[in-house]
């Protein structure tokens, strides 16, 4: 008979878990044995996934929703049967912060003609975008260069800009487009404009719209009833090897002759030993454990910067609100005076989240301001109330507030980044066989783009084991 390949998977986000989860599901159909380790650090699974559920309240530290535009995080849902428990949200109003007040995101070309946000020259250069020669070099490059190429200076400082900011917490100079927005660049490949690509793909969806009448489109937006810490506890409960918390790897040891090669010593005094081992880890994480085999890919890992953002919820009598907030959210441009980066109108994105007559803001702080995400907690709600009287003129005290720190969250990908992390991938597989990378620091950010990822890699792991072992396709 058969034994199980050992397999280790250190970290248990939502990119740990769903690999785990991808294979063993895969594992089972096609017959290979194998068993499963999660070993996760922290007291509690989700990684930047965190529902805080009190006194009637949903309330999210780290990721919200998901887009469904990225099909990966909404397909998992339903794999794993919660699409009865998903909540969704199809349109909403989004605005940007311009002379200190909230101005909608035209939505229409007549409100777009009438939208303060840029100026009359400013409109005219992004009509010409249908016109601006397609740049033919496959070669990557900055979010800020795309975007100024195709639709100018002030497309990319009142409207780009802010959104990517509040988002990505990074400048879109600085930002890689393949990682952040391949979309578009996609699309100026195949249609040598944006403008063009997008009424191809209105086209496409008005044919596939006809076509699946009878089929329900997903929501614009997705989460669950219970917030996302749902999705965590369901892939934890379907995953059916040790799940470990609390304890982290301190060393990672490969012994090539030995069986199972690779040996973790973790920080509670036990070794696991391991066929195959996967780090769905942030990229200084993962240097931390690879810098003995090759300082070299450990300093490339280490480049990867990190941004810190701390999320402050607040709550509200609605009822003592002159005139609540209508929209999803407002974003800050860095040339607006606001300190916050953001502010999510959660009772209008998700209003089951809070009890009847509480209104809910979210707002963002760090991001390019990171001495602002350190801030004490009394001097950081302060600030937060602060621009909240400013921006809607809430100056009622709220009934409750939250508040979350994500120390070096969010990565920032820069141009070159998926070059530089194919080659350390492939240094890797010659240097440690059966090692893999997986998680935001690779090749996207988002809850979805991590599922994506995480199922990529359930693939290679799978395939790699069954040609080791020689198991018939």
């Amino acid at each position: 008979m058969q034994s199980s390949t050992q397999v280790a998977i250190i970290g248990g986000g939502i990119s740990g878990l769903a690999t785990a989860y991808y294979l063993e599901q895969d594992a089972a159909e096609q017959q290979v044995p194998l068993a499963v380790t999660v070993i996760e650090k922290a007291p509690v699974l989700g990684g930047k996934i965190a529902t805080d559920r009190r006194d009637g309240f949903i309330i999210e530290g780290g990721p919200e929703s998901f887009v469904t535009r990225k099909p990966w995080a909404w397909e998992l849902c339903q794999e794993l049967g919660l699409g009865d428990r998903m909540v969704g949200t199809k349109n909403g109003k989004n605005y940007i912060l311009h002379d200190g007040r909230p101005q909608i995101v035209p939505m229409s070309p007549v409100a777009f003609i009438r939208s303060p946000l840029l100026s009359t020259g400013g409109k005219l250069r992004l009509f010409k975008e249908p016109f601006v020669e397609a740049r033919r070099d496959p070669s990557d490059e900055t979010l800020g260069s795309f975007i100024r190429r195709r639709l100018g200076d002030e497309a990319l400082e009142n409207l780009v800009g802010p959104a990517v900011g509040s988002i990505y917490l990074s400048d879109a100079d600085q930002m890689s487009v393949q990682v952040s927005f391949d979309r578009f660049a996609e699309l100026e490949r195949e249609h040598g404009s944006l403008v063009k690509g997008m009424f191809s793909m209105m086209r496409s969806r008005r044919g596939s719209s006809k076509s699946n009448s009878k089929q329900e489109k997903p929501p614009a937006f997705a989460t669950l009833r219970t917030g996302l810490m749902e999705l965590v506890e369901t892939l934890a409960d379907r995953i059916q090897g040790d799940i470990l918390t609390g304890t982290g790897v301190s060393e990672l040891e490969h012994n090539p002759g030995a069986a199972p090669p690779y040996a973790l010593h973790l920080d509670d005094g036990q070794t696991l030993h391991a066929d195959t081992v996967v780090l769905a880890l942030p990229a200084y994480n993962m240097a931390e454990l690879l810098a003995p085999y090759d300082e070299e890919i450990a300093g490339q890992l280490r480049s990867v910067v990190y941004n810190s953002v701390t999320t402050v919820t607040l709550s509200f009598n609605e009822a003592e609100i002159e005139a609540p907030f209508d929209g999803f959210g407002v974003v800050m441009p860095a040339k607006e005076s606001s300190q916050l980066l953001a502010v999510e109108g959660m009772s209008v994105k998700f209003p089951h989240r809070a009890p009847e007559g509480q209104f809910v803001l979210r707002a963002f702080v760090g991001g390019h301001n990171q001495s602002l995400a350190r801030l004490p907690d009394e001097e950081l709600l302060a600030l937060v109330r602060r621009e909240l009287e400013s921006i809607f003129g809430i100056t009622v005290t709220p009934t409750i507030h939250r508040i979350f720190r994500w120390p070096q969250a969010n990565p920032q990908c820069g141009v070159g980044h998926l070059r530089m992390m194919d080659e350390i991938e492939g240094q890797l597989s010659e240097m440690l066989p059966n090692l893999y990378l997986t998680g935001s620091a690779l090749r996207g950010l988002g809850v979805p783009d991590c599922v994506r990822q995480a199922h990529d890699t359930a693939d290679q792991v799978l395939a790699q084991i069954k040609q080791t072992a020689a198991v018939p396709v």
